[in-house]
């Protein structure tokens, strides 16, 4: 219609090229009328006025420029896939020489890279990793709602420590991060984003091939850490979570299939490093504290710490049923509770290894872990994990009690490490 208008057009022959009914035709230019888009030639006879031809021109440039954007994208998409899966390509396949399973665990950060430094040579469990990087001391929480992401939503800073602490174990690690969530919007991703996860692909696989390693790698199969063992094509051979339900071989994630809410994190082993057991101690309960305490930088509109119990507490009891995010209480319950117990284990180990005053301290500490331990274990009983669940105000109180019982051991487990560290 407007490319008729442009010379001029009559009623009738619009209403041909449009399709609208007479009513509608009607008021469609009585608006344009109005807004000075369009102006009247004759008696049933209209004309774009050089407003609506300015506005025109306007719009066509923008899906001219939108139109030519897409289509690049298209070309960029079409290129990335090409890559992947061109005619002629060689699918290959191959697997580290080494076994690799992942550790059990609900904090799968721990699983994964125990998991990994034990194919590596050097035996470490799921209490070694969460101890020495202080992760197993967090408590983190989202404000205003139990929110899943509270186990994982770590601070920048803070993840570095973490790293830096998994390093005193044995092994040096190149952390590769893309900082951004993949996929960014509506699980699609991007021509750019697909280009990322390949380079990240070609880069696995290329450590696979000379260095004959495992890689830890964010988003497998859900958003958490799971173990890139091998590629077969252009699909990741993997271990994850889902490998302690069902040990035998998982499905392979093709490399663009990545779940990975927050960013893009890979750990790359390195080189076996020399470490000073004492200081890698003396460190290790240092992070602990910082961790335990809350003295690390705690991501925007989050709690860690004691407080953070006391937080997941007042949501439970103030936030009415229908608000409330059950999948979030169930699966935070499952990973604090380990979190407790983990930390437990810890400092008995390290206890073994110290003079008999502050290891005598340490071990109450340790004791108030296992007791925190134990009452998430009565929490996890109220709210078991599932994906839904109801959530009445009786079972809320009595989870509320409990988490608050549970900061309160943490307050004296830190009082009892601040003496030590």
């Amino acid at each position: 219609m407007a490319t008729a208008m442009k010379g001029g057009a009559g009623f009738s022959s619009m209403l041909e090229a449009t399709h609208l009914s007479k009513t509608a035709l009607a008021n469609h230019l009585t608006q344009l009328i109005e807004r000075g888009l369009v102006g009247r030639q004759s008696r049933g006879r209209y004309v774009l006025t050089r407003d609506g031809k300015e506005l025109l021109a306007a719009a066509f440039s923008t899906y001219r420029t939108s139109s030519r954007r897409s289509q690049r994208e298209m070309e960029l998409v079409k290129r990335s896939y090409s890559e992947a899966y061109g005619e002629g390509r060689r699918m290959e396949r191959k697997e580290v020489s080494m076994d690799v399973a992942y550790q059990p665990c609900w904090l799968s950060f721990n699983g994964a890279i125990a998991g990994c430094l034990t194919a590596l040579g050097m035996k470490r469990s799921t209490a070694d990793v969460g101890g020495s990087s202080g992760y197993s001391f967090l408590v983190n929480v989202s404000k205003g709602e139990t929110c899943p992401s509270g186990p994982t939503a770590i601070h920048p800073k803070a993840f570095k420590t973490m790293i830096a602490g998994v390093e005193e174990l044995g092994w040096g690690i190149d952390a590769y991060e893309y900082p951004h969530s993949y996929p960014s919007k509506k699980g699609v991703p991007t021509p750019e984003e697909l280009r990322t996860v390949w380079n990240l692909f070609q880069r696995i696989k290329k450590e696979i091939d000379e260095k004959d390693r495992p890689v830890v790698l964010w988003g497998l199969a859900a958003p958490e850490y799971g173990i890139v063992k091998g590629y077969d094509g252009d699909t990741y051979i993997v271990r994850t979570f889902r490998s302690i339900v069902d040990p035998g071989e998982e499905e392979p994630v093709r490399y663009q299939d990545l779940k990975a809410p927050g960013c893009i994190d890979a750990f790359f082993f390195t080189t076996r490093l020399k470490v000073s057991p004492s200081r890698a101690r003396k460190n290790a309960l240092r992070r602990a504290l910082d961790f335990a305490d809350a003295r690390i930088p705690v991501q925007r509109n989050y709690v860690a710490g004691p407080a953070a119990l006391i937080e997941w507490a007042s949501v439970l009891k103030e936030l009415p049923e229908d608000r409330q995010n059950y999948m979030g209480n169930s699966y935070v319950g499952c990973c604090v509770g380990e979190g407790r117990a983990l930390s437990s284990m810890f400092l008995r180990s390290v206890v073994k290894k110290m003079p008999a005053r502050p290891a005598e301290i340490l071990d109450s500490a340790a004791a108030s872990y296992a007791r925190g331990a134990k009452l998430m274990g009565e929490f996890e009983k109220l709210f078991p994990f599932r994906f839904e669940g109801k959530m009445p105000a009786r079972k809320r109180r009595a989870g509320a009690a409990l988490l608050l019982k549970v900061s309160q051991h943490e307050e004296r487990a830190i009082q009892k490490m601040t003496k030590v560290v």
